[in-house]
């Protein structure tokens, strides 16, 4: 088997951490699931996932070397992959399509990737996940969990609309190879649809808009994407927010008030 080595240009930094991997293969039941892992490296997840014997397990590796070390393992009976479905896709997960409906999403993922991946998932894939598993940078997680206590942002917001977050586990960047400068953290995120009545495009496009310069005023921000300032005025006054306020303190509910009445109105 070939040396095992992490590039730089791919955001590669392994886990290595035993009870940390165990932590991440045992917290769903996935005992005859179907399981999508997306960047299973050189498959120290994986091997753990095999053991807790799903119905079917598809990984997702864009790096070259990683699926020939991954295939090697499957050919010299490394990975005892008897009676489940086991495909190996060398593939950009953003251009994946699972092939299996009612499955779990588990993701060790490079940090700079972890929102187009989510966006992915839970809004361009028709066959969305039922639960998804996701490590990702820790301040980005906690700002996910507790998005109100924060500031919103158009990442929050997306998720909020989509999942319900939860928190996993802790995960110190000491215990990646090469070590990151940052700690990261699991979120399990639980699929379900909130504002439902607002098609997903509708909401992102508004949401984008909101956001488009951070510090200024929400009414600005909106009046330059071509909103009518005075609907948006009266709007923000019946929900109790001032001319002033800022995309980042409204909450997806305030924000599906207000898409309400300006487009779906």
């Amino acid at each position: 088997m070939q040396k095992i080595k992490a590039k730089k240009s791919l955001g590669q930094n392994f886990l290595h951490d035993e009870n940390t991997l165990e932590t991440i293969a045992s917290f769903f039941d996935i005992v005859w699931e179907n399981i999508v892992e997306v960047g299973p490296w050189y498959g120290a997840l994986t091997e753990k996932l095999i053991l807790k014997k799903p119905q079917s397990l598809e990984l997702v590796e864009l790096d070259r070397d990683m699926v020939q070390i991954l295939q090697e393992k499957v050919e010299n009976k490394s990975f005892d992959i008897h009676n489940i479905d086991f495909i190996l896709h060398h593939k950009d997960v953003l251009k994946f399509f699972p092939s299996k409906d009612n499955y779990i999403v588990i993701a060790n993922i490079p940090y700079y990737i972890t929102s187009p991946i989510l966006r992915h998932f839970l809004y361009e894939l028709e066959n969305k996940p039922q639960k998804m598993l996701i490590l990702m940078q820790k301040e980005v997680a906690e700002k996910i969990l507790e998005y109100r206590k924060w500031k919103s942002s158009v990442l929050s917001l997306m998720l909020a609309k989509k999942a319900r977050a939860e928190g996993v586990i802790d995960v110190p960047k000491e215990f990646f190879s090469p070590k990151p400068k940052v700690d990261s953290f699991v979120l399990a995120f639980y699929c379900e649809q909130r504002l439902p009545e607002i098609a997903d495009d509708v909401f992102l496009d508004f949401i984008k808009s909101s956001f488009s310069e951070p510090r200024k005023k929400l009414i600005n921000n909106l009046a330059k994407a071509g909103y009518n300032k005075e609907k948006i005025l009266e709007i923000l006054k019946n929900i109790g927010k001032d001319e002033n306020v800022r995309a980042e303190d409204l909450s997806l509910e305030e924000y599906g008030e207000i898409i309400r009445e300006v487009i779906c109105g």
